[in-house]
């Protein structure tokens, strides 16, 4: 054999080799990533809260709650305000709640952008804002060694954020940019059609983004009165979760907070009066596919049958591809890539929401499997077996939502938001196992008994060409 021969024969074992240990490693990856997998190995496996969340007293009298988990030197704390999102804008200026959450991210008056952000990488902190329609959140997430860096960098962006014209200017051109982007996405536009069917002239209709000509004229007054006006001890919630003490908690607290006015000030907005009856409309728009979201009444957090209607809006369409709507449009029929329905259980206009995707001529069609599946779930309710299945399965999954400390912290400001009390952890499971067959039937009896209301975009051809526009 020649030395050529030799060596090829060589690179021929080696890819061979290497090919059979690509294999293996992706078949061992498969099974890594399998639910059953991660919770065998997750340190969080036999999570089951014993460690109590508590309410820290403190001198400032903000609504604190702490839970202690020393497993990895981390420490997590997630705060918001309340009333200060994009629905308490001002008018005349809507989208300032959303500029100065993007804004807080450039640093301070202490520590400009270049050096904020560099401290964050080297220091591997995270800290981020966002603004919701109620809500402006706040996270922070860092190495115990580091914490007390931290939260000299948030209180210096929270209580004297730099505001540069510069940096206004920039934050105001990505702004206008993401707002006309979302006029030229199809899904967007419908979103925001169905926001204004549904909530009329409410503040909860507003686009997050805010509106171009009102943003073009937001100054750094209105950021700095915003801040200033917004951002009370009285509206303030905060979470801290991981390797830390209540004393150093309180500490923090002290350090951080002290310098915000005692009390917010804010509009009381008027009722909401949702409607959830209205005709089918279409937003003419070329594209190959026609886009349908749907909309029907739902029920609120805390009410008695939330659990019994979440667990049927699974089976119907909430559980993915398994969903009894998925089955039926995407592996029996082939109309659709996907369909999918969501509870949105808001204390004031809690709906049962969903999309699914078609071609022009495929839709007559999906809208009556949707309808004719929706007519089911409302008569004939759902079996015992799909009951047991999506019961077990909100029983053995609830704790792979808590793969880091930032995902309990987070949970704790959703159980402050949603005041579903600072026991939740403990309880939750207890919920959903008295939740019985009968119940979950009764739920969907209710809910699902009338068809519910439906908007398009891409539909031109929609029968009796009743297209209509959108403002």
């Amino acid at each position: 054999m020649t030395r050529k021969m030799k060596i090829l024969a060589f690179l021929n074992l080696f890819f061979i080799a290497l090919a059979i240990y690509a294999v293996y490693v992706f078949c061992s990856s498969n099974k890594l990533l399998s639910p059953d997998k991660i919770v065998l190995n997750s340190p969080l496996k036999e999570k089951n809260f014993s460690a109590e969340v508590l309410e820290i007293k403190n001198k400032n009298a903000v609504q604190t709650w702490i839970m202690e988990e020393h497993s990895a030197p981390i420490v997590a704390m997630s705060f918001y305000f309340d009333k200060a999102g994009y629905e308490f804008d001002d008018f005349g200026k809507l989208g300032t709640s959303n500029m100065v959450s993007d804004l807080l991210a450039f640093g301070s008056e202490e520590y400009d952008y270049e050096k904020y952000h560099d401290l964050l990488e080297t220091n591997g902190i995270d800290l981020s804002f966002g603004t919701t329609g109620e809500t402006f959140s706040v996270s922070m997430t860092t190495p115990k060694q580091n914490l007390n860096i931290a939260q000299k960098l948030l209180k210096s962006v929270l209580i004297e954020p730099s505001f540069k014209q510069k940096d206004i200017e920039l934050v105001k051109a990505r702004i206008l940019e993401a707002i006309k982007i979302q006029k030229e996405n199809p899904e967007k536009v419908l979103v925001q059609a169905l926001k204004e069917e549904f909530y009329g002239e409410h503040p909860k209709a507003r686009l997050g983004l805010g509106k171009t000509e009102d943003v073009k004229q937001i100054s750094k007054q209105d950021l700095v009165a915003f801040k200033g006006e917004r951002f009370g001890k009285d509206n303030l919630h905060i979470v801290i979760a991981g390797d830390i003490s209540e004393r150093e908690a309180i500490e923090m607290l002290n350090f951080i907070f002290e310098p915000l006015r005692e009390k917010a000030n804010f509009k009381i907005l008027e009722k909401v009066h949702p409607i959830y009856i209205f005709d089918e409309k279409n937003i003419e728009r070329s594209m190959p596919q026609v886009i349908s979201f749907f909309l029907a009444p739902g029920t609120e957090r805390l009410s008695e049958d939330f659990y019994a209607l979440y667990m049927a809006n699974e089976i119907f369409g909430g559980s993915g591809l398994s969903s009894r709507l998925n089955i039926i449009a995407r592996e029996k029929e082939g109309l659709t890539y996907g369909a999918y329905t969501y509870l949105n259980a808001q204390k004031d206009a809690p709906h049962l929401i969903g999309s699914f995707s078609t071609s022009k001529q495929n839709y007559e069609q999906m809208k009556k499997i949707l309808f004719d599946e929706w007519h089911k779930m409302g008569k004939k309710g759902v079996s015992v077996s799909e009951f047991e299945t999506i019961k077990q399965n909100m029983l053995t999954s609830f704790n792979l939502r808590f793969k880091s400390i930032s995902d309990i912290a987070s949970m704790l400001s959703y159980m402050q938001k949603e005041n579903l009390g600072i026991d939740f952890l403990q309880n939750r499971n207890a919920y959903v196992q008295k939740v019985t067959y009968e119940e979950v039937n009764a739920a969907a009896k209710k809910y699902f008994q009338n068809k519910p209301s439906v908007l398009t975009i891409g539909n031109n051809d929609w029968e009796n060409n009743q297209n209509v526009s959108y403002r």
